[in-house]
């Protein structure tokens, strides 16, 4: 079963969620920040398990990804893990993506 979920922070923020679960069991997910920027909404960053791992992606404004694996975490650990860090964070990845800032 996949759901998906969508939480405003403001008009131009937003994380969504997406988990892919049987019988209770996380199998997958992705976590992102969504910033409207230039009228466009573009990812900031990423957290997921499509290569089977979990990992944060950090997109930048010339779409370069920076990555960070995290193999010792669970899909479960790392589904509350990434909700956190982009609801504890997400104002930090804002300026970092709409100025000239080095990586967060």
């Amino acid at each position: 079963m996949i759901k998906e979920y969508l939480r405003n922070f403001t008009h131009e923020d937003r994380v969504r969620c997406r988990i892919s679960s049987n019988k209770g069991r996380i199998e997958g997910f992705l976590v992102q920040y969504e910033i409207l920027y230039e009228d466009e909404w573009r990812v900031v960053v990423r957290f997921d398990t499509y290569h089977g791992t979990m990992h944060r992606d950090l997109i930048s404004r010339d779409a370069t990804i920076h990555k960070e694996w995290f193999p010792q975490m669970k899909f479960d650990e790392g589904l509350n893990f990434s909700y956190i860090d982009i609801v504890n964070n997400w104002e930090k990845y804002r300026i970092w993506y709409c100025s000239k800032l080095d990586l967060i």
